[in-house]
């Protein structure tokens, strides 16, 4: 093996291909620190993009962080495979494919739906990721899984998305859809490739997108060889809407471990006691005193805050700071929405004690 391709002629069945796809926390938002950089030659990606960093489409990697695209960051997959690879035999091997849309709804996936919903995107971030895509992110998540599975047998697929729509059961029937799609296209045994849906960040964190982990939990209720990945304990970045890098390390140890306890269990009691000799079964959770009040009035956004605020920064979802007000103290200001994009945005308070997070659409 090369250090940027795999070269294969033939598929290796000790070879585990898992397709990841979602939205901006599957494609990774947290800091790439140094732990992040020691990877296995067992532990591989194929790039669904080409980037910066000297991937090119359609070849093989190293899983050396960020695994999406070469402006990602650090996101589930890449401890997700590096703890299997913990338990696991020695001549088994890992492979990614990743393809993840910031902000996305669910339907930028359903083959049948997106061409019309991608067209009349309008937020230039977005498109700027997915032109990276071919504007078709389906299509390029199938047209590499096609590619991997030369080389390796797909055991899995794993999603994080549910932020933008995951509030009733079309968002349910859609996930099903895509997975569906994938099988007919893919020809794999439904019963054999196990798709594991992820919680988003926690409302007991403060998560502002917490309440679509009601729809998330019960996806596994409806559909066979589904389960859910919990997020206790993954705590958040400051947007509160994103996780921090310890937070995605643990959240991709969660994948793991859901995964060899859906087909491997005498593996997964082997993660298990790993991950709590290691004291990562569970990490300490921070709380804060502080609550706020955001409320549209007319060409102003009025914030309350029960402590007073000393900095507030509006984070597209996307995890994008689009703009940093310093309120000096107040517990009560306005600001304008001019210059704020027409989106849902979340509004992130920092008071002596804690922090705070508000979501809104403009």
């Amino acid at each position: 093996m090369m250090m940027g391709v795999l070269q294969s002629n033939a598929q290796d069945q000790n070879f585990w291909i898992f397709l990841c796809f979602g939205q901006s926390n599957m494609a990774g938002q947290a800091p790439i620190e140094q732990q992040d950089l020691a990877v296995s030659d067992r532990y591989l990606s194929i790039a669904t993009t080409d980037g910066g960093d000297g991937r090119q489409l359609g070849t093989w990697r190293k899983a050396v962080p960020p695994l999406c695209r070469a402006d990602a960051h650090l996101g589930p997959a890449d401890w997700f495979g590096r703890t299997l690879l913990e338990v696991v035999p020695n001549d088994v091997r890992i492979g990614i494919v990743s393809v993840a849309v910031e902000g996305c709804p669910i339907t930028f996936f359903d083959k049948d739906k997106n061409a019309p919903l991608i067209a009349k995107e309008e937020r230039d971030w977005m498109n700027g990721i997915l032109n990276q895509y071919g504007r078709d992110p389906y299509e390029r998540l199938l047209s590499m899984a096609k590619t991997a599975a030369k080389d390796g047998v797909i055991k899995g697929i794993l999603l994080h998305q549910g932020e933008t729509d995951a509030y009733n059961d079309e968002w349910r029937k859609e996930v099903r859809k895509i997975y569906r799609d994938l099988q007919e296209e893919l020809q794999f045994d439904s019963t054999a490739v196990p798709l594991l849906v992820g919680e988003v960040v926690r409302k007991e964190y403060n998560g502002v997108c917490g309440h679509a982990n009601p729809t998330i939990d019960d996806i596994a209720n409806h559909y066979p060889n589904t389960y859910v990945v919990s997020s206790e304990g993954c705590l958040p970045s400051d947007d509160n809407l994103h996780f921090s890098s310890e937070g995605y390390r643990l959240l991709g140890r969660h994948y793991a471990l859901r995964y060899l306890e859906a087909t491997h269990p005498d593996l997964a009691e082997t993660c298990r006691q790993q991950l709590a000799k290691a004291g990562l079964d569970k990490m300490a959770v921070t709380t804060s005193s502080l609550t706020v009040k955001a409320v549209l009035k007319g060409e102003y956004i009025s914030i309350s805050a029960s402590e007073p605020i000393e900095k507030m920064n509006v984070v597209s979802f996307s995890g994008q700071t689009v703009k940093t007000y310093n309120p000096a103290g107040k517990t009560a200001f306005r600001i304008a929405t001019a210059g704020l994009p027409k989106e849902k945005l979340v509004f992130v308070l920092q008071s002596a004690n804690g922090k705070a997070t508000v979501d809104m659409n403009l």
